[in-house]
């Protein structure tokens, strides 16, 4: 699988945009831009898990198989930010009346969207008898469990979501301690999840979604500081690149760690977009397709591994990467007419 980190690596480059050696792009953070970097970053996870059904022993495996393991969950992070991000640029521009909205127009779309695709994935597993009862079955329609589909990020999604809801609704106006109150309030999900004894990757990234926030928050400071002049820019990236790898030296040690290493990588991706930008269309073509690609991806690779199509990786690859762009492209056809019927009525009035 390197040669498709080499190929992705060219696409990340190929067509980039670098700003001049005393400019900045200031758009580092539009929605064109976010859209590409989270295509990369979705590729990468459709490569985390095609590697959890075949075999990747070969010499040219090698280094994909270092680097994804030492990126572990870091692989999510531009997700959870840049949905931290979005949400709060909402905020502070549509304020309460859009709270009030997205429990319906985020919380119960993604959910559906989640569960149509929780019932293929239930269709799968009984056809091949999998030895899963019916409360199990039952559980993954919350996300809670899982009968073979990814899970937990939706999980920590929904309950982001609803954290958001409780914490503008309760402060309306005073957007800045609506977020203390929203961190807090993540931070108990964070130690609840510890509690009932849930994996560590179920919330060791997801307080880099209220740093999404916090940055959305101060944006124009952090632009007036950072972009002032190269030497300034320099420091910034300096301090951030030593926070991060000094983090990382601890990121297995505690929670807290991970969390730190999680944020100065995501921020380390900021900063270098404010130099250079993504403008890869196939990158941007993956990035708007996240959801379906990173739910349904799972389905080709497992159908294809219980016919045995995993003794030839390369070819497991091409098909099931073809078969996931198919059926995600239809998938968000086929919900963008179901919302359209289910929540968005008014605008076919």
């Amino acid at each position: 699988m390197s040669f498709i980190i080499v190929a992705l690596l060219i696409m990340i480059f190929s067509k980039a945009s670098y700003a001049k050696a005393d400019a900045f792009n200031s758009d580092y953070l539009s929605l064109e831009s976010t859209t590409a970097i989270n295509g990369v970053f979705v590729i990468l996870v459709f490569l985390r898990h095609f590697g959890q059904y075949c075999d990747l022993e070969s010499a040219a495996d090698a280094a994909f198989v270092k680097m994804d393991l030492y990126l572990g969950q870091l692989i999510v992070v531009p997700f959870l930010f840049f949905s931290g991000y979005g949400i709060m640029l909402s905020i502070m521009k549509k304020g309460t009346p859009y709270v009030k909205r997205i429990f319906k127009d985020r919380f119960l779309k993604i959910l559906l969207h989640f569960d149509i695709c929780v019932f293929f994935y239930m269709i799968i597993a009984l056809a091949f008898k999998a030895d899963c009862d019916w409360k199990e079955y039952l559980l993954a329609f919350t996300s809670w469990t899982s009968i073979g589909n990814s899970n937990w990020y939706i999980t920590a999604t929904l309950a982001l979501y609803i954290i958001t809801t409780v914490s503008f609704l309760i402060i309306r106006k005073k957007h800045f301690l609506a977020m203390i109150l929203f961190t807090g309030l993540t931070g108990a999900f964070i130690f609840f999840n510890i509690k009932v004894g849930r994996p560590s990757y179920t919330y060791n990234t997801v307080m880099v979604f209220p740093l999404g926030m916090f940055y959305a928050y101060f944006k124009p400071n952090i632009d007036k500081l950072v972009m002032k002049n190269n030497i300034v820019y320099t420091l910034a990236l300096s301090a951030v690149s030593l926070c991060y790898l000094f983090s990382g030296m601890h990121s297995q040690e505690r929670a807290v760690w991970y969390s730190l290493w999680s944020a100065s990588f995501i921020l380390l991706i900021v900063i270098i977009s404010m130099k250079i930008k993504i403008n890869n269309p196939m990158l941007m073509f993956f990035g708007k397709h996240v959801f379906s690609i990173y739910i349904l991806q799972r389905i080709p690779m497992r159908l294809l591994y219980q016919f045995d199509f995993n003794s030839s990786p390369i070819n497991m690859f091409i098909v099931s990467f073809a078969v996931t762009l198919f059926i995600a492209l239809a998938f968000d056809a086929a919900m963008k007419k179901l919302d359209s019927r289910l929540f968005d009525r008014k605008k076919l009035k």
